[in-house]
């Protein structure tokens, strides 16, 4: 039996390929968000998601900072924005809405590992 859902109400889960990632989400995963969760965290966020295994998570926007730590490919996390081929991440996405929850996280990943929760902001950081 189909259950029919309301996306306004249940994010759609990722679904990723071997040929390709593709995620579909509702439109409140695509917007910037205000800090309605957390302390420490910047004011505008945008969903975005991990694209590969292993991917260091970096001090600063290069090779030559210190990792701090590393992520998979589906992992969610809470971007701010881009300098360069770097992207700044701010927190650690579990769970979907209206029960995720996040655990900060400073630092950047490269922009060949990470893109945007929706259609419309999927190449957000390239």
């Amino acid at each position: 039996m189909m259950k029919t859902l309301n996306l306004r109400q249940v994010a759609i889960s990722i679904a990723l390929t071997s040929a390709s990632s593709v995620l579909l989400a509702s439109s409140a995963w695509a917007q910037p968000i205000n800090n309605t969760y957390g302390r420490g965290l910047p004011k505008q966020t945008v969903c975005s998601f991990i694209t590969g295994n292993n991917v260091n998570v970096r001090t600063g926007p290069g090779n030559q900072y210190q990792v701090v730590t590393k992520l998979n490919r589906g992992d969610g996390v809470r971007a701010t924005y881009r300098k360069g081929n770097w992207v700044a991440i701010a927190a650690r996405v579990y769970g979907y809405p209206p029960n995720e929850t996040y655990k900060p996280l400073k630092g950047w990943v490269s922009n060949a590992y990470i893109n945007g929760c929706s259609e419309d902001q999927f190449d957000r950081w390239r």
